[in-house]
Formats: structure tokens, C-alpha cells, sequence
């Protein structure tokens, strides 16, 4: 019996290796492809979809199927094209480094040159974020149970971090913060009436923003605010 078990717990573990090997693969998605052709580059977008190593796919735009192999942060895959009335085989190679891909594609041996990719959603959200540029003076209105004030910003980002100055009713503090999309959260240190860190958490679209605040854990409100 105890035989078994140890077979059966053998088992199950790599059969849960493989499993996690297949969430983790990083090739698995949709990918925007950049390929140099004798003809010039070429632009289409791949799905791909990984089972342990290996790789299956297609090509959106024209639901040619692919298939390969995904070791790692390598990647291999092919597909057939007609080339003048023949089979043509293509077989692009690349190593994988973040949400983009570099590698080199085999035009049926014949000939040989270089492509590209990048993540599909990874360049969604990196435009998301390039939209939004929060740099510049605000003017902000906060509303607490116990009243409301119209604290001044000033901030400055670059990339997803932020910077700044607050000027209130709690007096001056520098700020400090992060901008991923359109989410925005920043705080400051305060003394005096208030001790503690005051923060703001909420969404923006570059020119306007809105949120809750949280008052050194002494009370909380709503922002809105206006770029001037």
C-alpha cells in the first residue's frame, strides 16, 4: 500500500509541474509581430497557446495555423505559405525578454532576416499610461464629515512615478506617489493638528481626478480635482 502511495504522490506532483509549467510559460498570448521580408516588413498578430513545450497557434488576421515548441524563454514556431503556386515553410526563432520578443525567421532555408514582437496587452496599457501626464499645478476640493478644503498640488511624473507638493490647511509637505494607468495614489507626512500620513487613492485621465482620502487614519473623504 505504501508502494502505491508513493507512486500516486510521484505522480501527482509532476503532473502538477507540468500544469504550472503551462501557466507560467511566458510565450502563452497575443502577440504583435514586426517581420522583415525580401518585400519589406510584414505586420500581423499571433495567438499562441502553450501545452508544457509545446506551442500552437495562428495568425489572427488570416486564421493560419501555427505550431512550435516553448522551452523557457525560447521560442520556436512555423507555418506554410504559398509562394508561387509552392509550399513555403516559415520557422521564426526568438528569446523572449519581458512582453517582447527578438529573434530571426528562415524563409525555407532560402533566405534569412529578423523579427520582432511585442505583447498585445502590454502595449495597451503602455499607451494607457503614456496618455497620462500629471505634471503641472491642480487644484483640488476634499469633503470629510468634519468640512471641506481646497488644498493646492503641484506634480510632477516620470513614467509611474510621482512627485510634488502639497499646500493646505495642514500647512506644506512634500508628496510622493505612483501613476499605473489611469490609477493614482500619493501622501505626504503632516504635524501639527493632524500627525501622520495623509493619502490619496482614486483614478485620473491626465486632466482630471477623483478619489477617497485618508486623514492619518483619523477620518476619511472624497477628492475631486482639476488640472489648471
Amino acid at each position: 500500500m505504501k508502494k502505491i502511495l508513493s507512486i500516486l504522490s510521484v505522480f501527482t506532483l509532476a503532473l502538477l509541474a507540468a500544469v504550472n509549467v503551462a501557466a507560467q510559460s511566458p510565450a502563452a498570448g497575443d502577440w504583435a509581430v514586426a517581420m522583415n521580408t525580401p518585400g519589406g516588413v510584414r505586420n500581423f498578430t499571433v495567438a499562441l497557446k502553450v501545452d508544457g513545450e509545446t506551442l500552437t497557434g495562428e495568425i489572427k488576421e488570416n486564421k493560419t495555423p501555427l505550431k512550435g515548441t516553448a522551452k523557457g524563454s525560447d521560442v520556436q514556431f512555423g507555418y506554410t505559405v504559398n509562394y508561387n503556386g509552392n509550399d513555403l515553410a516559415i520557422t521564426m526563432t526568438g528569446k523572449i525578454e519581458g512582453d517582447a520578443i527578438k529573434g530571426t525567421v528562415s524563409f525555407g532555408g532560402m533566405a534569412e532576416d529578423e523579427w520582432s514582437a511585442k505583447r498585445v496587452g502590454a502595449a495597451a496599457s503602455s499607451a494607457s499610461s503614456a496618455a497620462v501626464d500629471l505634471t503641472g499645478a491642480w487644484d483640488v476640493e476634499v469633503q470629510t464629515d468634519q468640512g471641506s478644503g481646497n488644498p493646492a498640488f503641484t506634480f510632477k511624473q516620470e513614467g509611474e512615478k510621482l512627485t510634488g507638493s502639497y499646500k493646505g490647511l495642514l500647512g506644506e509637505s512634500a508628496l510622493t506617489g505612483t501613476v499605473k494607468g489611469d490609477k493614482v495614489e500619493f501622501s505626504f507626512k503632516v504635524s501639527g493638528q493632524l500627525e501622520g500620513t495623509v493619502t490619496y487613492t482614486g483614478t485620473t485621465d491626465g486632466k482630471t481626478m477623483k478619489g477617497k482620502v485618508s486623514l492619518a487614519g483619523m477620518g476619511e473623504g472624497t477628492f475631486t480635482g482639476k488640472k489648471k
